[in-house]
C-alpha cells in the first residue's frame, strides 16, 4: 500500500534593520556674505559638528545607501539645489546667481545607512 507523505515547514520572515547613520555639520556665512555667484565651494575649516568643533572632515553620503540634506536659514533647500560633497568641502550649486546673507546658517546633513538583514529561520 503506498502512502502519502506530508511535508510541514514553518518560516519567520526576514528582517531589514535600516541602520542610519548621520552627521551634521554647521557653516555660518561670514562677514559679506556669499555673494552674486551660482556656486558656494565651503572648506571644511569652515564647518563645524554637532558638538560645534572643527569639522576636520565632511562625511560624504554613501553611493546608493546615503543622501544629503541642505538647510539654509532654517529652510529646507529644494532639489533644483545640488550639493557636492568631499571630506575637504562641499559646494552649494544653485540654478542661478544666489546671494546667502551674513549670519545665515547653513546646515548640511549627510545620512548614510548600512542595513542589515537577518536571514529567515526554517524549520521542517
Amino acid at each position: 500500500m503506498a502512502s502519502l507523505l506530508k511535508l510541514k515547514m514553518t518560516a519567520t520572515a526576514p528582517t531589514t534593520t535600516a541602520k542610519p547613520d548621520v552627521k551634521r555639520f554647521f557653516n555660518t556665512v561670514p562677514g559679506g556674505g556669499y555673494t552674486g555667484a551660482d556656486h558656494y565651494d565651503i572648506p571644511v575649516a569652515n564647518w563645524v559638528d554637532d558638538a560645534g568643533s572643527p569639522a576636520g572632515t565632511l562625511a560624504v553620503a554613501e553611493t546608493d545607501n546615503g543622501y544629503y540634506t541642505l538647510f539654509i536659514n532654517g529652510q529646507l533647500q529644494e532639489g533644483g539645489v545640488v550639493t557636492t560633497v568631499t571630506t575637504t568641502s562641499a559646494t552649494i550649486t544653485f540654478a542661478e546667481n544666489t546671494t546667502i546673507e551674513a549670519g545665515k546658517v547653513i546646515a548640511l546633513v549627510v545620512t548614510n545607512f548600512d542595513p542589515e538583514t537577518t536571514a529567515p529561520d526554517i524549520t521542517g
